[in-house]
C-alpha cells in the first residue's frame, strides 16, 4: 500500500516536472514583444495659415485703387488699396493754412510787450503827478486785455492744430494698409465700386503656419505645450522641419474618443504651402499590444519520456 502511494506522488511530481520543462520549451514569439514599444509616435497632421483676415475699410467710400493681386506678397503696414479722398484732402489743405498762426501770436506778444512799457511809463508819470488816476487805469486795463487775448491766439492756434490732425486721420482712413505679414488670399472689389461694411481683400498669415492634429485620448497629457515635433508634409516631399506646440485641447471630443494639438511651424522663406497634408512625429513612446503565438512545432521537440507522460 505505502508502496503505491509513493509510486503516486513520483508520477506526480514527474507530471510537474514535465509540464515545467514543457512551458520553458514552448516557443511563444511575438512580432517583437507582447507590447510593441516605440520611441516615436507619428500621427496625421494638416498645414494651415496661422490665420486669415477679411480687409475692409473703417469709413464708407468709392474704392479709388486696389494695389494688390491675389497671391501678392504683403508686409504689415503696406498699402493696400485707397479710397477717394478728394474732400479729405482739401480739409487737410485748410487746416493747415489755420494752423499756421505764428504772425497772429507775434503781433499779440508785441502788444503785450506796448502794455507792459505803457504801465510803466504811465506808474512813473503819476508818481509825478503828470498822469490821471484815468490815464493810468486805462493803461492796466489795456495791459489785462493784452495777456488775455495772447492766451486765446495760442488757444486758437492749438485747437487749429487739433483740427489738422483730425482731418489727417480722416484722410488716413482712406488708405487700407495690411496688419499682418502674409498673402493675398481673394480680391472682392475693384476700382470704383462702393465700399461699405464689405471686405476688400482677404489676407492669410503664413509664418508661422499653423498644423493641426487629432489625437486619440489615450495620448492625453502625455503632450505638451512647448514640445518640438518633426513635421514631414506632402509638399515639399521628402522634407522635414521642426515645430512646437503651442496650445493643446484641454477638453476631449467624446464621440471620437480624441483632442486635438496645434503647432507652430516656422515659415520664414515661404516654401511650405498651406493646405497640405503631413505627419507629425512626437517624442513620445507608443505602447501596443500584440497577438501571441503558440508555435506547434515544440512539441516535437520534447523527449519521448515527456510526451509519454503528457499523453498519460
Amino acid at each position: 500500500m505505502l508502496g503505491n502511494e509513493e509510486s503516486t506522488n513520483m508520477r506526480k511530481i514527474t507530471h510537474i516536472l514535465a509540464i515545467t520543462l514543457l512551458m520553458v520549451n514552448l516557443q511563444l514569439f511575438v512580432s517583437e514583444k507582447a507590447f510593441a514599444v516605440k520611441d516615436k509616435t507619428v500621427l496625421d497632421c494638416l498645414v494651415k495659415p496661422e490665420m486669415y483676415i477679411e480687409i475692409s475699410s473703417p469709413v464708407a467710400g468709392v474704392l479709388d485703387s486696389v494695389l494688390v493681386k491675389k497671391a501678392d506678397t504683403v508686409s504689415k503696414g503696406q498699402v493696400l488699396a485707397k479710397l477717394d479722398a478728394s474732400v479729405e484732402l482739401a480739409k487737410v489743405e485748410v487746416a493747415q493754412q489755420e494752423a499756421l498762426m505764428n504772425n497772429q501770436v507775434y503781433a499779440k506778444g508785441i502788444k503785450l510787450s506796448y502794455a507792459r512799457r505803457k504801465v510803466k511809463r504811465i506808474a512813473g508819470l503819476f508818481k509825478e503827478n503828470a498822469s490821471s488816476a484815468q490815464e493810468q487805469d486805462d493803461a492796466t486795463t489795456e495791459l489785462a486785455i493784452a495777456k488775455t487775448e495772447l492766451k486765446q491766439i495760442k488757444l486758437d492756434k492749438k485747437k487749429n492744430v487739433l483740427k489738422l490732425f483730425l482731418a489727417k486721420a480722416e484722410l488716413q482712413q482712406k488708405t487700407i494698409t495690411s496688419p499682418i505679414n502674409g498673402i493675398v488670399v481673394e480680391r472682392y472689389l475693384m476700382p470704383g465700386e462702393s465700399v461699405q461694411n464689405q471686405p476688400v481683400l482677404k489676407l492669410a498669415k503664413i509664418d508661422p503656419l499653423l498644423v493641426e492634429v487629432v489625437a486619440s485620448a489615450n495620448l492625453f497629457g502625455q503632450i505638451k505645450a512647448g514640445m518640438m515635433v518633426e513635421v514631414k508634409p506632402d509638399f515639399p516631399a521628402n522634407s522635414s522641419y521642426k515645430a512646437t506646440v503651442s496650445t493643446v485641447d484641454r477638453i476631449i471630443d467624446a464621440a471620437s474618443g480624441s483632442f486635438t494639438i496645434r503647432l507652430a511651424l516656422p515659415n520664414p522663406d515661404e516654401k511650405l504651402v498651406g493646405g497640405t497634408k503631413c505627419i507629425a512625429i512626437f517624442p513620445i513612446k507608443t505602447y501596443k499590444k500584440n497577438h501571441l503565438h503558440y508555435n506547434n512545432s515544440a512539441d516535437d521537440e520534447l523527449p519521448e519520456d515527456i510526451k509519454a507522460l503528457l499523453r498519460d
